[in-house]
């Protein structure tokens, strides 16, 4: 049954492939380049709609963290309390994610946790990947089931040896140290799992930040029947500009052939000090196949907004956040409507006015620039748009005084069609 699967995700591979070469032919040229044309045969046309299946009257908005931490490995948290706090405060979806390359209790040792609350388990006998293992089923790890909670649990690991990404749907952890990236990406494809790569634009000793290039390869190489997409708001706010601008480089490199989508994740690592970033899935049913379908397909949004909250304590988000109620996608009049509430400014972002960096990467936040803003308001007609290339992607802004509240779309795909 996995061979099957993944030898219709290879197909579909193909098929992305065989049209990616078109994103990168027409994703060139400043913001006042466009796809439009006079010809009255071929008009600009969506072809990647990651929305298309949404029944907006019927399905469900159901949020999810898909990057956390426990006291399995450097949370301050067990996995109970992660998973109590996380349902207390309306999730539906949870991965924990704790780092592959971590023994549990490391703030213990380093006396940030009192050692009367460091974490029993796993419990002997342990894994055969200890510890490289997950956090998973919760229940050995003293938490409550998911579907006891109405929740859809996903099992998973942030793999962490090198780049870190997100290891979803399966229980993979790097075995060896020695293992590469691409390594790693194909041991999570042949464990049927799913990846996305993890905050790009981390500011930390610890962390070595790549090139565009390197992750041009890495889309490359590993198609999006394994590696879906990556980051583009974590825990922290003062790189957003790198992660965002980097999704923005990857996406007029690849669309409409290649789709990588957006996720939005908090990377809780303590409940009292996060700073909110989450994805919304747009659901007909909530289980673990129709969460996995909608990952590939990019069938969610995700938010994010600059302040610091206990997590424990926070108001609902549906009355912090902009709030997408419908898209409606007319090709035949050439239009995308969002339905929203609750925002003060909506924005349709496409492919950024250079593909060349501004500054290092190493150091500078801004090193690259971000999507052209080609229209605000809530309908945007993309083929009398005269700045618009080969994907449009859209942004909610709610400003609440100091403190702003941000929606983010997945990427429509364009392209000229007879």
């Amino acid at each position: 049954m996995l061979l099957s699967r993944l030898t219709q995700r290879a197909t579909r591979l193909r098929r992305f492939v065989a049209i990616a070469l078109v994103g990168c032919l027409i994703a060139v040229g400043g913001c006042g380049s466009s796809l439009t044309t006079n010809s009255q045969a071929r008009v600009l046309t969506i072809v990647v709609n990651p929305y298309a299946d949404v029944d907006w009257d019927t399905f469900g908005h159901y949020r999810a963290a898909l990057h956390t931490h426990t006291l399995q490995s450097d949370g301050r948290h067990s996995a109970k309390d992660v998973v109590t706090a996380y349902h207390q405060a309306g999730f539906a979806i949870l991965a924990i994610t704790d780092h592959d390359t971590h023994k549990p209790n490391r703030h213990v040792e380093r006396g940030n946790v009192p050692k009367e609350q460091a974490s029993p388990y796993p419990l002997d006998p342990k894994p055969e990947n200890y510890p490289a293992n997950t956090t998973w089923p919760w229940t050995a790890f003293g938490a409550k089931a998911p579907e006891s909670l109405g929740m859809v649990g996903i099992e998973g690991n942030e793999i962490s040896n090198r780049h870190h990404m997100n290891s979803l749907f399966n229980g993979f952890g790097v075995p060896q140290k020695n293992m590469d990236e691409d390594e790693q990406l194909f041991a999570i494809r042949d464990h049927g799992g799913l990846a996305f790569l993890n905050h790009p634009g981390i500011a930390a000793k610890w962390w070595t930040r790549r090139p565009v290039d390197w992750y041009v390869e890495r889309f490359a190489k590993h198609g999006p029947a394994y590696l879906v997409g990556i980051e583009v708001t974590n825990c922290t706010t003062e790189t957003y500009t790198y992660d965002e601008g980097l999704w923005d480089q990857l996406l007029a490199r690849f669309m409409p052939g290649r789709p990588i989508w957006g996720f939005g994740t908090e990377d809780t690592h303590k409940l009292a000090d996060a700073r909110e970033s989450d994805s919304v899935f747009v659901l007909k049913e909530l289980s673990e196949s129709a969460v996995r379908k909608a990952m590939e397909a990019g069938q969610f949004y995700f938010r994010k907004s600059t302040r610091r909250n206990d997590f424990r304590q926070r108001e609902p988000a549906e009355t912090l956040y902009p709030r997408i109620r419908a898209i409606e996608v007319d090709d035949k009049a050439g239009t995308i409507t969002v339905r929203a509430a609750n925002h003060d400014l909506i924005r349709w972002i496409s492919s950024p006015e250079s593909l060349e960096a501004v500054a290092d990467y190493k150091t500078d936040n801004a090193p690259w620039p971000l999507g052209c803003v080609v229209h605000e308001g809530e309908t945007l007609n993309y083929r009398n748009a005269t700045n618009l290339k080969n994907y449009v992607r859209v942004e909610l802004q709610r400003t609440d005084g100091k403190e702003v509240y941000r929606t983010f779309t997945n990427p429509f795909g364009l392209a000229m069609r007879n």
